[in-house]
């Protein structure tokens, strides 16, 4: 067993059977030895034993957060009205150009359509074709769920894998979007962790916050604000801007809902505004091995803390503190470096912003 992590039954299976075999001997049996065939039926269900202990530990781990992983993990959500962010497939807009045959036709809903002969969309309704020269617009249901629809741009060639005919081109007019995978165990335990575990609808900013992200594991975060009596602004982080048109709207109807609101709600949603930095960092190290690919991670680590939630101030002083534990032994902002067209400092920013930027990386010559 593995005693780093909490069990709720704790055994051990050469224990067992030395208490097996004693109880056996004081029943009156006789010295048991290896090979013994009544030592091998003990064994037999010392076997059956263990499994028993294993099994209920495990179904006690199961109805835990810390331990819960996949339909043991929903079950978990599930009782707190938390339910995990199920995969959909992308959606595209596909024009097929057809040429003057004469003969007319229908080109059925469901007919398959691929750039790169791997992932294929499937046209969502019938189109008549009348027989003269004429241009289609059909939108079309990626076959797979998850992000891998979400490839197809617009001016794409397609074609049909079973011919169309008096097709001449099949392109893609509106980019693919929407296509998200399932959410993972770590990501939908922590939604469960952080806005889960209350039994209460929204109306608490947290609450709020919770349906928001709920929507889509397409938003980074989100914030709520009291905009006034009765108004409630709700700003996202998108992780792509990208079909966030869609995405907004999707937001506000899921927190618009009388079911999810108190009636003397209006919710309103926008994505946070970005406030732009850029640093060019230059920073010397004593050159120990590997020293500078901490010094990379640090950076990314850094981005990721900074840039995906919305309100927190800009804090390049936090940057700094990483490199120097990552092993830099001077760290300067080089020229160009900015934070919102001003100087490099700690700033606070508005409850509906969120720093968006980039950094570079220069070793100083010696």
């Amino acid at each position: 067993m593995d005693d780093t992590e909490l069990h709720y039954l704790t055994y051990d299976p050469d224990e067992i059977l030395k208490d097996m075999m004693f109880a056996y001997t004081v029943a009156g049996g006789d010295l048991l030895y290896p090979g013994d065939e009544k030592e091998m039926l003990l064994q037999a269900m010392l076997q059956i034993m263990v499994q028993a202990f294993a099994g209920i530990d495990n179904a006690l781990r199961m109805d835990t957060l810390r331990y819960a992983v996949r339909d043991y993990l929903d079950i978990y959500g599930e009782k707190r009205n938390c339910i995990r962010i199920p995969a959909q497939a992308a959606t595209a807009t596909v024009k097929i150009t057809m040429a003057a045959t004469g003969v007319a036709g229908t080109i059925a809903a469901g007919t398959a359509l691929t750039a790169d002969g791997a992932v294929l969309y499937l046209t969502k309704d019938d189109l008549t074709i009348s027989g003269i020269a004429q241009e289609l617009s059909v939108d079309v249901l990626c076959s797979e769920e998850g992000s891998v629809g979400n490839g197809l741009t617009a001016g794409t060639q397609m074609q049909s894998l079973v011919p169309i005919d008096g097709a001449t081109a099949i392109e893609c007019i509106v980019s693919a979007t929407g296509g998200q995978d399932k959410e993972t165990d770590d990501a939908y335990r922590e939604r469960i962790r952080t806005y889960g575990l209350a039994s209460v609808s929204t109306g608490p900013q947290y609450q709020y916050e919770s349906a928001a992200k709920a929507v889509s594991s397409q938003i980074v975060d989100a914030r709520a604000l009291n905009l006034g009596a009765g108004q409630v602004g709700v700003y996202i982080i998108p992780a792509s801007s990208t079909g966030l048109a869609a995405l907004l709207e999707a937001v506000e109807d899921a927190l618009n809902d009388t079911t999810a609101r108190p009636l003397t709600d209006q919710v309103t949603v926008s994505a946070a505004t970005p406030v732009s930095y850029t640093l060019n960092v230059k920073y010397s190290y004593d050159g120990s091995s590997g020293t500078q690919t901490l010094i990379t991670e640090a950076v990314s680590e850094y981005q990721a803390w900074q840039e995906q939630t919305v309100g927190r101030a800009f804090n390049p002083d936090k940057l700094a503190a990483m490199l120097y534990q990552a092993g830099a032994t001077r760290v300067l902002w080089g020229t160009g470096s900015a934070f919102n067209g001003g100087t490099v400092e700690y700033t606070e920013i508005e409850a509906n912003e969120y720093c968006k930027g980039n950094i570079s990386l220069a070793v100083i010559s010696a």
